[in-house]
């Protein structure tokens, strides 16, 4: 049970980590920077917020990086569990990885457009503009196109929790449910035609689905019974509130983007600080037996 609850306190701590510039990378900065029906307002605002999008395509790659080692981490936490569907689980997961790579490019070719002195030679304003815009609308389907498999991983993890026997079933059932809003509201977005999208437009919010299953019992039932149990559960949580609380001050422009960033690394320090508590603990533990 003990290695148990160290496989499933890595997964969570990867997991949420893999997750925690999602909501400034792929919702506030695309928000931020497209002017809906004007092109050059929005190439406009990219030339002025040309360190927005380049902390976005920082923060994309991040997330698409630590998803690697969290499909990993969730794979070894269920592969005695069912390991056809603790790998279907794990290839979902590392599919969706090439995808953010590649998509990531349509974030940089706003910025090699509005840079490259060439570029401007050969293109007037009007027309670097529309393919700034473009671009910044290709990232953004990318994004619904792999929200698909951001969706779809979580049907095999939610099966698994129901089957582990040592995570409370209706854990899984948020999962089903963030997993069917993800899949159709990206469904929605490629199929129903722009008058019909509202039906699926809202279904995203199913997502918070996730928050019970990987922010909190996984980090929380992780640490139970160890040395650590209150402080990492008050580190985890610690974190997570200051993510969301600089997400939400960013969203209400009470704070720019270069604080958003110091307190989001603030946030990152508290779970690096966790990280070494427990390794630190596992290390006396693992001293301890030596000498038994």
């Amino acid at each position: 049970m003990d290695s148990t609850r160290s496989l499933a306190r890595r997964a969570g701590l990867l997991y949420v980590l893999a997750s925690s510039s999602a909501p400034f990378s792929y919702l506030y900065v695309p928000d931020a920077l497209i002017v809906q029906g004007d092109a050059l307002a929005t190439a406009d605002r990219v030339r002025a917020s040309e360190g927005l999008l380049r902390a976005a395509i920082i923060g994309e790659l991040y997330c698409a990086t630590l998803l690697v080692f969290a499909a990993l981490a969730l794979y070894r936490l269920f592969k005695g569990v069912d390991q056809k569907t603790s790998s279907l689980m794990a290839v979902m997961m590392l599919v969706s990885v090439p995808i953010s790579y590649v998509n990531a490019l349509s974030h940089i070719a706003p910025l090699v457009l509005l840079k490259s002195p060439a570029i401007a030679a050969v293109l007037d304003r009007g027309q670097v503009a529309a393919q700034v815009t473009l671009f910044l609308r290709l990232h953004n389907y990318g994004l619904v196109v792999n929200q698909i498999f951001w969706g779809l991983w979580l049907f095999p993890i939610g099966i698994l929790v129901m089957r582990s026997g040592f995570i409370p079933r209706w854990l899984g059932v948020p999962l089903f449910f963030a997993g069917a809003g993800y899949v159709l509201n990206s469904l929605g977005m490629l199929v129903l035609p722009p008058s019909l999208r509202w039906i699926t437009a809202n279904l995203q919010i199913l997502g918070v689905g996730e928050l019970p299953f990987f922010t909190f019992y996984l980090l929380i039932w992780g640490a139970r019974g160890s040395p650590v149990d209150r402080l990492a559960a008050l580190l985890a949580m610690m974190c997570f509130a200051i993510g969301a609380a600089a997400l939400l001050l960013l969203m209400l422009h009470r704070i720019d983007a270069t604080q958003y960033g110091a307190l989001v690394l603030t946030s990152l320090v508290v779970v690096f600080g966790l990280v070494l508590r427990w390794r630190s603990d596992r290390a006396t533990t693992r001293t301890a037996e030596a000498r038994t």
